[in-house]
């Protein structure tokens, strides 16, 4: 199955999970976007591993076009965001750079594109490996398919991809769902 026929076949799930974290920000108040106590080294590292699942190709926008990174940081900046997720970012990542200085005594970034994939494939198939896989993809995904207002899909890269007309009356500054009040 190719990326776009998979998108597809999943939008519904995905799109799902995108509106409970973004109904999450109506009622949360930002937070400082301390990067959810998550070292620059780590953010790179982040990047690097969402780079390595969704990677740019000729006629399809990768983790890069459609922002991921900066979209997982600005979600994890708010204090809306489930506690837990944070400290699982953290997690894997801790355990993916032993990983990587086992596999090569050096770091993720480092690494071969081939030693990479080992070493996602060792933190896998450990316990909460999956879990932190999923949780990466989750917001790749959302990235991919979240009204650019927040951060992804810059100027809807991921809609024209996957040929989806947004709906109308999109938020602007103001009215994006962690800032309206009740």
């Amino acid at each position: 199955m190719d990326r776009r026929a998979f998108l597809a076949s999943t939008g519904a799930l995905l799109s799902a999970g995108a509106l409970a974290r973004l109904e999450a920000f109506a009622a949360a108040e930002p937070a400082t976007l301390s990067g959810a106590g998550i070292e620059p080294e780590g953010w790179h590292t982040l990047g690097l591993v969402q780079e390595h699942l969704f990677p740019s190709e000729a006629q399809a926008p990768g983790a890069r076009e459609v922002n991921a990174l900066s979209y997982l940081r600005f979600v994890m900046g708010w204090q809306g965001t489930d506690p837990a997720e944070p400290r699982i970012l953290r997690s894997g990542l801790d355990r993916l750079r032993e990983i990587a200085a086992q596999t090569a005594g050096g770091t993720f970034a480092a690494l071969s594109p081939s030693a990479r994939e080992r070493a996602l494939r060792t933190l896998e198939a450990e316990e909460g490996g999956t879990e932190w896989l999923l949780l990466v993809l989750d917001y790749l995904f959302e990235a991919l398919l979240a009204d650019p207002i927040y951060g992804g899909n810059p100027d809807g890269i991921g809609w024209r991809w996957l040929r989806i007309e947004p709906g109308h009356r999109r938020p602007g500054l103001g009215q994006r769902y962690f800032e309206l009040r009740a």
